[in-house]
């Protein structure tokens, strides 16, 4: 019998938007010898069949792909235009240029729109910037439809769906292959209706809890590992860790299946 033929989930960064250690922190979490305890800012990478899947790049992006070997970005999934999930963007120019050719940037609407106001000079660049013939990113913005839409991208299909994040909105993300199902809510602070169902039943969930105390713009550890068990998915994980919790101590108190997320962690799909 043949093996299943899986995805490659690879968690680059797992921390919260700061990332830990923190500047200029001296706490147990930031000092902490641990290497699971270090935690860049947020980002996925998913891989099949020769193709590269990133949903979102952070300003630590150069560093995570260097990291983790990352040889192929083919699209990207942006989930909010916040500044620790984009402004890694420039350097997507070096797949450009290893790939030959430009890359689909995926996102909602007003997610594109927000990104295209941050880079101009990539997505709607002065004359002089063309005629120069700067070296920037070739990338083009493709507006996704909302759940339950989905969109082919590659050898997976992708449906998306806004979700509160205090005062903004993120996107849940929801990425199959081969019947299996990803679903990543790495920014949310609280559990719509639909993103429950996204959530229902998944192969691999991902989802935001900060930390213990309430913050306005994420979930709690608590919420979070509710959500999950809830779920009933057969694997869950916690990302987007602030630096209040040490990754022994939060792996320690969670449930079976459920576990925290850590840098360079890879997963199969």
């Amino acid at each position: 019998m043949n093996d299943v033929e899986k995805a490659t989930i690879r968690i680059l960064g797992s921390g919260t938007s700061t990332g830990v250690p923190i500047i200029g922190c001296r706490c147990p979490v930031c000092t902490s010898a641990d290497p699971r305890d270090r935690r860049l800012r947020f980002g996925l990478h998913i891989s099949a069949r020769g193709y590269g899947l990133e949903i979102d790049v952070s300003p630590d992006f150069r560093e995570q792909a260097l990291a983790n070997a990352i040889e192929r970005v083919d699209a990207v999934v942006v989930s909010h235009c916040h500044a620790d999930h984009v402004l890694g963007m420039d350097d997507l120019r070096r797949y450009n240029t290893l790939q030959q050719g430009s890359i689909d940037v995926w996102g909602r609407p007003p997610v594109l729109k927000d990104t295209a106001r941050i880079f101009g000079y990539i997505f709607d660049p002065p004359r002089e910037v063309e005629e120069w013939h700067l070296y920037r990113p070739k990338l083009v913005p493709r507006a996704l439809p909302e759940f339950p839409e989905a969109t082919p991208l590659g050898p997976f299909s992708v449906r998306i769906a806004p979700v509160p994040h205090g005062p903004a909105e993120a996107s849940a993300i929801e990425v199959s292959f081969e019947g299996r199902r990803l679903v990543v809510a790495s920014d949310c602070s609280a559990v719509t209706p639909t993103l429950a169902e996204m959530l229902h039943g998944a192969d691999v969930a991902i989802i935001d809890g900060l930390r213990d105390r309430p913050h306005t713009a994420h979930l709690t550890l608590a919420a979070a590992t509710e959500a999950l068990e809830k779920a009933h998915c057969r694997r869950g994980f916690i990302i987007h860790i602030g630096h209040e919790i040490s990754h022994a101590a939060l792996e320690a108190r969670l449930p079976a299946g459920i576990s925290p997320a850590y840098d360079g962690e890879v997963i199969e799909l």
